[in-house]
């Protein structure tokens, strides 16, 4: 056994494309499989049931490891390796994962130092899952044998195609108080600050209340309201240490993967969720990054192609083209909630939702619905009694097309000219921390995507430092922590020609989350042109009307305002109206080189967004992906810069008609389109468009 090494792994990170291609060179489909759950009779046709429904691939093992290890240093792995076997013989491939997000109870028995405990000092029990804490040596320890085991046991297994690592880091639960993390924490801090509790002190402002540390042993890890509010620097160099603590463990396992063999992918499910660096050593250690997509945990139907849309765009801004692990197949249902079915073609257009925005494979979640547990509820492509009905038949459906479509879209991208910042988990920890009652930049952030997305423009989120090249008008909404290292790649995009809009407060954090010192708006004071004179909450808003004068349409402001003194060539575009903000500046236009920079001194709620949106889409020349489509038809394009992969959603409860699609072959049926088409209800087209359109 041994702590955690932090010395060994890099505390770094780095920017990842969201352009980039995964590099497969097959487009795998198929479901999440768990044999362990069902005997040999009901088993014994689902080889041959998935074959029939185009399936090339599964995954297997992320909760097995009471099987595959019943006793320590016992290991079984005869069920995987026969399932694995009769699925090869029928052309379906495994991706194994490890099984380290439950491990077995003899485990958490013999060893009960290894459970996460809450900020109110409960311990976690056996039972559930992500119960263990991942500074743990002894977990880790184990973590690393059983990982060792398993890829000596399947490296030379014909079948086995890749690994996933664990299962949906931080899902239910992100944070750990235990006593390894109090160690873990003390020893994270003493690698980032040079063993110099100085240099801690004047990062984390400790003068305030009386902090000061003297050494590193007398800290401890933050908990709220014990019985004040927590130092922000404090916490935010905390979700750190959680982000890096998991990284490590993640790091270990890959290590001992590509040891074995280096031909195996590796990836990993878990990108969106709490304290994850995904630009840091965890995106950075696995070949793509694996995304869960489960469209209906929004209940309204209305909305839901906007947020699995957007969903799959913050994935790809992790670092480029993903694959779906677990793509939802039926209705989702745990202890307080059943979701709806997915009514008929439904499910199709999802899964094929997410291949347009950057899924270059995709498997169901699951293949046939469990009877007991947890997620008895949870309903896969085969319902609890084993027959094969209609989802069946429309994942059959499925692996037909994709067996065409999928061979187009390896290689290409997602096509985006339109985008917006949001993917750092810094920047939302850093709100989190100190958050004033303003809703978070991501929230905003998604409320700018949307009115985007509704107006038929192709909008993704890509990070400040990735790459800009193309994007027509970028949207950096109110992201007060602000790394001055991302400054560089902002001004070159904007005396490239970019559209640059900035929202109020940004710029107003440093990287240890504290207050800078300058004028706001800091490090950006010189790109966007101004200063700002004064700022303010706006608690009562109507009792106190300030408005956005937009050429006489005046839109009002309720969350922030701050007054703008445009510089130099700076000037103001919109003015203030109420109070005595009367007439100055609210909103300021910079021109810089081919470029320009809009600053808004308040916060983007959706009618302000929205009044400010057709004058940002002038200045910027932005224009629609598909012009002409009728409301609540999407358009994506996937590309290499020479082929042209194009797919048609109807979001609409009614069939559409589409004025005129891209010349080329519509791959789900063969035929060409040239002219009108008709897309029912749930309906897609997908276009493998002729010449470069």
């Amino acid at each position: 056994m041994c702590a955690i090494k932090y010395e060994e792994v890099p505390l770094g990170r780095v920017n990842l494309s969201h352009r980039r291609p995964t590099n497969l060179k097959r487009f795998w489909y198929g479901a999440a499989y768990y044999p362990e759950h069902w005997d040999e009779a009901t088993r014994a046709r689902d080889a041959e049931r998935m074959a029939a429904a185009g399936m090339n691939v599964v995954r297997m093992a992320e909760f097995a490891a009471d099987l595959m290890e019943p006793r320590q240093g016992e290991y079984d792995f005869s069920l995987f390796d026969e399932t694995s076997a009769k699925l090869g013989e029928k052309g379906v491939h495994t991706i194994m994962c490890t099984p380290t997000a439950a491990p077995a109870r003899w485990l958490t028995r013999d060893c009960p130092e290894i459970l996460r405990v809450n900020a109110d000092g409960k311990t976690m029990q056996h039972g559930s899952r992500q119960h263990c804490c991942h500074a743990s040596p002894v977990l880790r320890q184990w973590s690393r044998a059983i990982t060792q085991k398993m890829a000596e046991h399947y490296r030379d297994n014909p079948f086995v195609i890749g690994w996933q690592t664990d299962n949906e880091f931080h899902c239910h639960f992100s944070e750990c108080h235990c006593p390894n993390c109090q160690k873990a924490f003390v020893e994270f801090l003493r690698h980032k600050y040079e063993n110099d509790i100085g240099k801690l002190n004047t990062a984390w402002g400790t003068a305030f209340w009386a902090l000061t540390f003297e050494r590193f042993e007398d800290i401890t890890t933050p908990k709220p309201d014990l019985p004040a509010y927590e130092n922000p620097a404090w916490r935010l160099d905390y979700c750190r240490y959680l982000a890096h603590t998991v990284a490590t463990f993640q790091h270990e396992q890959v290590a001992i993967l590509r040891e074995n063999n280096p031909d195996w992918f590796v990836m990993h499910n878990g990108v969106i969720f709490s304290h994850l660096d995904n630009l840091g050593l965890l995106g950075q250690d696995i070949d793509f990054h694996g995304y869960d997509c489960y469209p209906f945990f929004l209940a309204d139907p209305d909305e839901r192609g906007h947020t699995q849309a957007s969903g799959l765009n913050r994935a790809r801004a992790c670092g480029g083209n993903f694959i779906i692990p677990e793509m939802q197949s039926g209705p989702g249902g745990q202890k307080p909630y059943l979701q709806n079915n997915p009514e008929p073609g439904e499910m199709r257009k999802m899964a094929l939702l997410s291949v347009a925005h950057g899924a270059d494979s995709l498997l169901h979640f699951r293949w046939r619905t469990c009877r007991f547990g947890a997620e008895e509820y949870w309903c896969g492509i085969l319902d609890h009694d084993n027959v094969p009905r209609r989802r069946y038949e429309e994942a059959a459906q499925q692996g037909r097309e994709l067996a065409v479509i999928g061979s187009k879209i390896l290689g290409t991208h997602v096509f985006v000219d339109a985008a917006v910042a949001y993917t750092d988990m810094e920047v939302n920890d850093s709100h989190n921390s100190y958050p004033l009652g303003l809703p978070a930049p991501g929230k905003v952030a998604e409320d700018c995507h949307r009115q985007l997305w509704q107006r038929g423009m192709a909008v993704g989120y890509v990070h400040p430092l990735d790459d800009l090249a193309g994007i027509k008008l970028y949207v950096i909404p109110h992201l007060a922590y602000f790394d001055p290292a991302w400054l560089q790649n902002l001004t070159r995009f904007v005396e490239n020609g970019g559209t640059l809009v900035i929202g109020a407060r940004t710029a107003t954090r440093d990287v240890n989350n504290n207050v800078v010192g300058e004028t706001l708006p800091g490090a950006l004071q010189s790109l966007a042109g101004i200063t700002v004179e004064e700022y303010g909450r706006q608690n009562e808003p109507v009792k106190r009307l300030l408005s956005i004068d937009l050429g006489g349409a005046l839109v009002p402001s309720t969350l922030w305002y701050e007054i703008l003194e445009p510089k130099g060539k700076a000037t103001r575009l919109y003015p203030w109206r109420g109070r005595h903000l009367d007439g100055r500046c609210a909103v300021s236009l910079n021109q810089v080189d081919k470029g320009r920079v809009v600053y808004a001194g308040t916060y983007f709620d959706d009618p302000v967004f929205s009044a400010l949106l057709p004058e940002l889409i002038r200045l910027s020349g932005l224009q629609p992906a598909w012009p002409g489509l009728p409301p609540r038809v999407e358009a994506v394009l996937r590309t290499d810069g020479k082929k042209n992969i194009w797919f048609f959603f109807n979001h609409s409860d009614d069939t559409v008609t589409i004025p005129s699609l891209p010349r080329g072959k519509e791959l789900t049926t063969g035929k060409n389109t040239d002219g009108t088409y008709e897309l029912p209800r749930y309906g897609v087209a997908v276009i493998d468009a002729f010449g470069n359109q």
